[in-house]
């Protein structure tokens, strides 16, 4: 069919763009010299050309390494002309490594419980990723990357270079979110760098321009997020990004969408706020805001994962947006799937209910790896495993019409 001449077209593009652009292997820098501070911009008017795109690309990876002790370190490498920034906690050579995937507008510090040391075994090798254009991974220069779109395509392949050329192992992806969707479409396009997939109140959907430019609502959008962003789509976008990014509107956000208000403190409204303030920023939300949806659906991204992959679903039940509906139509695609079920806890359980996560996170990859009992529930109670039968009217009546 079309769709899969496409699929399969995006699909060896991925695979030739990857090759082109490895070059040497990434390394850690030990966590003492992690870098905060803001970059100097150079003059607002400059500009990557696309000329320098590609010379950045063949410039590979550009981290040092001080120790491989298996300390939780702060690391950078260089992709697409953006110095893209991740967080290790265990020993590279390790055979077990999780690689973690943010939601929208966080980045590696919304894992910091899961990277403290053993939190997900003592013999796993985890790391945690901030996708371009949020947390701390900007483009290297003050200007924009020209012609790029911050799309979940762009997302997508980001992944894929992460695992092939710094972590160099197949891994076991576990995404929030946003990161949830990644993670599920880089399972789908690239299985030979997944060894499971554990999704944790994954967003269904992302994006609304369609993934066909030919497409009548491609047609009539005015933009599809390639950089630089027009001066008419920055200029009314631009007040209500500074009322988005307000302190208020973050904590009033977070509060829709957790079940315990105790874990949204100061410093994690700063943490999401701070990245706001990079000069990326602005054209950076224009960009996500315009850039067209995946060349494929959530529920295909699902029909094309092996049946041999593991899959694991860690779903706060209390999640206002990703409501359990959405988890038992996944269940029902992938009835393999082990599904779990946290409560309390919402959008965020990684965050909100760190030790049930972790718990159950630990023994299910003991359970794969090591031959341990598949886990039925965290140590506290807060996690379960269940069956994702529908329990209220919507969901019955949501399953009804899927059979």
């Amino acid at each position: 069919t079309r769709r899969d001449a496409a699929f399969a077209h995006a699909r060896a593009m991925a695979r030739a763009t990857t090759r082109a652009r490895a070059t040497t292997r990434a390394t850690p820098r030990a966590r003492s010299t992690r870098v905060r501070a803001r970059r100097r911009p150079a003059p607002a008017r400059a500009r990557a050309t696309k000329d320098d795109f590609a010379a950045r690309d063949s410039a590979g990876t550009t981290t040092t390494t001080t120790t491989d002790d298996g300390a939780r370190c702060d690391c950078s490498y260089a992709w697409r002309g953006h110095d893209v920034r991740y967080e290790r906690a265990g020993r590279a050579d390790s055979a077990k490594h999780v690689v973690l995937l943010p939601g929208f507008g966080v980045g590696s510090f919304h894992y910091d419980a899961q990277l403290a040391r053993g939190a997900l075994g003592d013999d796993a090798c985890v790391w945690a990723l901030d996708f371009v254009g949020q947390g701390r991974s900007w483009p290297s220069e003050a200007g924009d990357v020209e012609g790029f779109q911050y799309s979940v395509d762009a997302w997508r392949e980001q992944v894929e270079y992460f695992l092939s050329e710094v972590v160099g192992e197949r891994a076991y992806l576990t995404g929030n979110s946003l990161g949830g969707f990644v993670a599920t479409y880089v399972a789908a396009m690239a299985p030979e760098l997944t060894k499971g997939l554990i999704l944790v109140n994954a967003t269904p959907f992302w994006a609304f321009v369609p993934s066909d430019p030919n497409a009548w609502g491609s047609k009539i959008a005015p933009w599809r997020g390639a950089l630089p962003a027009p001066k008419w789509i920055r200029t009314p976008i631009k007040a209500y990004w500074e009322s988005f990014r307000s302190a208020a509107n973050v904590r009033g956000l977070l509060s829709l969408v957790y079940a315990n208000s105790a874990r949204i403190d100061d410093t994690l409204v700063r943490q999401i706020i701070e990245p706001t303030d990079n000069v990326h920023a602005l054209s950076t939300f224009c960009s996500v805001v315009w850039s067209p949806k995946a060349a494929l659906s959530f529920d295909e991204m699902l029909n094309r994962i092996p049946a041999d992959l593991p899959v694991a679903m860690v779903y706060g039940k209390d999640d206002p947006w990703v409501v359990p509906l959405w988890g038992q139509r996944l269940k029902r695609v992938i009835p393999r799937a082990d599904y779990y079920e946290l409560t309390p806890s919402g959008h965020c359980p990684a965050h909100e209910t760190p030790d049930a996560f972790n718990c159950i996170v630990k023994s299910y990859l003991a359970h794969r790896e090591d031959g341990a009992e598949r886990p039925t529930q965290s140590s506290c109670g807060t996690a379960k495993l269940i069956d994702g039968a529908p329990r209220n009217i919507f969901e019955r009546l949501d399953a009804m019409r899927a059979a």
